[in-house]
């Protein structure tokens, strides 16, 4: 065998036929070692690492490429699959029957090279051949690799009878209640873009991501330029997938992922923040899931992670490895075992949801709050951070009964009206959609310049999220919220004027005590007040009903 070292991405385009048939021939459905992938990666990202490509040659053929990346670390030499910080999986590109004496060539002409020496590998699929002829390789050279994994979880379709999986999956976690809710606000539509509408999926995912920590970098620099031009890819076996959710003409999710000869890999979702309520991400990840059925896809992969919508869809599991070994050294072994260290951690840290969403959310919102926040943004979290440990609420319920007089105390015309979701779209606060999500009618200021909330009722339920208290109405009472204490008096008139024989509940909490006094200097009598205490593991709630007889009063441990 010989061993050709292949220098720059224009001279890879020679072997662009061989790379291509060797991977047809093998029916490969790996999109992250087909040629488009690598040529490009080469091209825009891998320019400014050290490339190591290297071609086998038997006789007078090709029969495998290996495209390393090598780095120096306190002197030693590291080599890694190319694409280690892009591509999920990776693997050797050669006939199966090849890839042992191949790899067993190719390493140990690298290890003749170089003394201090220690092999990475990520994304080694546990189901595919590569990971498989790289650990025996190890094993026969009596080296122990280091090997740590990440579960993979994939929905292949011919093990399942798709219509009654999809159906049964899709109620899970109400997605299903929850676009029927967001198709009876709106226009709702899933699409597959024009490449002229690519910024917004750019612009979507840096809004979702703006108050998180995001480590794929998808919208930074050369790499976003690397998965726009991808996108543009025709007549290879690697292609891009992208779908988006429109809601009212404005993208509110979309998914992006690679099709390889029948297997969809997904590889990035986003979502619009203020649609969190309506869970617009599993919307859109259900509809790439029915179109990748439609159009033949053999299975749905949805790539590495523990995410839990990953688990409400998979049909089966596989696992992603990374390994690492090293040469006989004593430094070689010393820098091995640090790595290894550092990957058994992050190992530990992916598996454990809690401390993955505390380092996504709670340091993506420090980040956030150190580049751009101002004072009040840093008392709110402040008191939110205190509330974990030691909290006391006190909220006051209260009622107006209907009125005897058919004209309300102040002339207050159409002073209100409602307004539409695609008039909150534009206001871009997420807890004026959750009170549409939550079956709100939101009423506005008609006279004001500009569209903003006046106040929200709602005809069946009454809550106080910050107790998470949700219940039902009785008869011929609205519920009255948002920030409504500052027209109070104008508020109350035009209720009594559009629903004069109906009642009136509203809350107040224990700091607004001129509020408290306001509301009953408009005829509010408090009915029930409910408080809570926390100090540590210790919770206490305590409610008391308000009647006639004087009152009722119990409490809940």
């Amino acid at each position: 065998m010989q061993l050709i070292r292949i220098r720059t991405d224009d001279e890879l385009t020679l072997y662009k036929e061989i790379w291509d048939n060797i991977l047809a021939s093998e029916h490969n459905d790996n999109p992250f070692i087909e040629y488009a992938w690598f040529y490009n990666w080469w091209k825009f990202i891998g320019n400014k690492e050290r490339v190591e490509l290297y071609a086998v040659k038997k006789e007078d053929d090709i029969i495998a490429f290996f495209p390393f990346t090598v780095r120096k670390q306190w002197g030693v030499v590291m080599y890694a699959f190319a694409g280690e910080n892009t591509a999920n999986y990776s693997g050797i590109v050669a006939r199966n029957k090849w890839k042992l004496p191949s790899a067993t060539f190719v390493f140990e002409e690298i290890i003749k090279k170089h003394r201090h020496l220690i092999f990475s590998f990520h994304g080694l699929l546990e189901s595919g051949e590569s990971s498989k002829v790289i650990e025996q390789y190890f094993i026969e050279k009596q080296i122990q690799p280091s090997i740590f994994r990440v579960i993979t979880p994939y929905l292949a379709f011919n093990e399942i009878d798709f219509s009654s999986y999809f159906n049964n999956r899709r109620k899970m976690h109400g997605v299903d209640r929850r676009e029927r809710k967001l198709r009876n606000l709106g226009a709702l539509s899933s699409k597959i873009p024009e490449p002229n509408e690519l910024w917004q999926m750019f612009s979507l995912f840096d809004r979702r991501w703006a108050k998180k920590v995001d480590t794929s970098s998808f919208t930074k620099g050369k790499k976003k330029e690397f998965f726009e031009h991808l996108t543009l890819l025709t007549g290879d076996a690697l292609k891009v997938d992208i779908q988006a959710l429109v809601f009212e003409n404005q993208w509110i999710a979309f998914t992006y992922g690679f099709c390889c000869r029948g297997r969809y890999v997904s590889y990035v979702l986003g979502h619009e923040p203020n649609f969190n309520s309506f869970g617009a991400g599993r919307i859109v990840n259900q509809h790439m899931i029915k179109r990748s059925f439609n159009e033949g896809y053999s299975k749905f992969d949805m790539s590495i992670g523990y995410e839990p919508y990953k688990f409400d869809w998979r049909s089966g599991i596989d696992f992603t490895r990374h390994l690492i070994v090293s040469s006989g050294s004593r430094r070689a072994k010393l820098v091995k075992s640090g790595f290894a260290l550092k990957e058994r951690i992050k190992e530990t840290l992916k598996r454990n949801q809690r401390m993955v969403e505390w380092k996504r959310n709670t340091l993506g919102q420090l980040r956030y709050l150190v580049k751009y926040g101002k004072g009040k943004d840093w008392l709110e979290y402040g008191q939110r951070f205190v509330e974990k440990f030691f909290r006391f609420k006190q909220v006051d319920l209260f009622e107006l009964p209907p009125t005897d007089s058919e004209t309300p105390l102040r002339p207050v015309g159409q002073l209100f009206e409602e307004m539409s979701i695609q008039e909150a779209i534009h206001l871009d606060q997420e807890v004026i959609i959750s009170l549409f999500y939550q079956g709100y009618t939101i009423y506005k200021d008609s006279f004001a310049e500009t569209s903003k909330p006046a106040f929200a009722l709602h005809t069946d339920n009454w809550r106080v999220d910050t107790l998470h208290i949700v219940e039902s109405l009785p008869k011929q009472t609205y519920f009255l919220t948002y920030d409504v204490y500052k027209n109070i008096d104008i508020i109350t008139a035009f209720f009594q004027k559009i629903k004069p024989a109906h009642t009136l509940w509203v809350t107040a909490s224990i700091w607004q005590w001129r509020r408290r006094k306001r509301l009953q200097q408009l005829g509010y009598k408090r009915i029930s007040r409910m408080k809570h205490f926390k100090c540590a593991r210790y919770e206490r709630n305590h409610v008391e009903k308000y009647t006639e007889s004087g009152g009722d009063v119990h409490s809940i441990h």
